[in-house]
């Protein structure tokens, strides 16, 4: 049995989230962690990766303004990694935000993190840059975005357009 026939992805009510933050400690640490934890309460939507009744792993969505959305956190729980649960939550992220009518999405990963850069490039993720986000939706509109991104020092922001 593969990791597709075995998982069920389902929306998680805000009221419900505190229950996933195991996940996150298992995942994150420092800065990462605490803000991690903060966006799993406040953000728009959270979808979790069920596998038995359980969650196995958890990824947080948000839109930026019109037609572009945001990857937060993509979040597996140890016991669950390579198993390409990562990879089917960001797919129903994809298709979540194409149903959306989204025409872009962005995500930050640390610079050194070659497996969660990997991942979104599996899935047509490319680096980009702040530049480059300026030339298509103007200065003022990508510092905006920038700033609910929350892309820091260290990070490669990474963009997917949506067909």
């Amino acid at each position: 049995m593969t990791a597709q026939e075995e998982v069920a992805i389902v929306d998680v009510p805000k009221r419900k989230r505190a229950g996933l933050e195991w996940i996150l400690e298992e995942s994150f640490e420092g800065w990462y962690l605490m803000h991690s934890k903060r966006t799993l309460r406040d953000i728009e939507l959270v979808r979790a990766a069920m596998s038995t009744g359980k969650a196995v792993g958890l990824v947080m969505l948000k839109t930026l303004g019109k037609g572009v959305g945001y990857v937060y956190y993509i979040a597996v729980a140890k016991a669950n990694r390579k198993r390409g649960i990562g990879k089917i939550l960001l797919e129903d992220a994809l298709r979540h935000f194409k149903a959306s009518s989204l025409e872009e999405v962005f995500a930050s990963v640390e610079e050194d993190n070659e497996p969660s850069e990997a991942l979104f490039a599996s899935e047509g993720f490319t680096r980009t840059s702040f530049g480059e986000v300026s030339k298509k939706h103007g200065s003022l509109h990508a510092l905006n975005m920038y700033r609910e991104m929350l892309v820091v020092p260290g990070e490669v922001l990474l963009r997917r357009t949506i067909t």
